[in-house]
């Protein structure tokens, strides 16, 4: 049994774009990835589509990872998100980060584009 069907057991079923995200996330942690990547990169979209489909789709991960609080996917404001693996499991997932500001729980996210 691979890692991800571990934790696809242990708790809410993710939809195949929700496990997607979450691959690309878990496999660059601290790594901060505009909605314009990610939408190309999960979602195939090709032009500067205006969508809320990652919000959306980010917002529901969070939840759905709630009994994971050693995960928190943080948004960075004007810039996208970035995955946090916490090793005290602490849990505040919805901090806010400005692209200028210095997260204080981990260390400063890479830009992904």
């Amino acid at each position: 049994m691979s890692e991800m069907d571990a934790i696809q057991s242990r708790g809410p079923k993710l939809t195949k774009k929700e496990q997607e995200l979450l691959d690309l996330l878990e496999e660059n942690p601290g790594r901060c990835f505009s909605r314009a990547y990610l939408l190309q990169r999960i979602w195939g979209y090709r032009d500067d589509t205006r969508t809320r489909t990652v919000d959306v789709h980010v917002s529901r991960l969070r939840k759905k990872l709630e009994d994971r609080p050693e995960l928190a996917i943080h948004t960075v404001v004007r810039q996208g998100y970035v995955l946090e693996v916490r090793r005290e499991g602490r849990s505040n997932s919805s901090t806010q980060y400005s692209a200028g500001d210095q997260p204080t729980e981990f260390s400063e996210p890479a830009w992904a584009n």
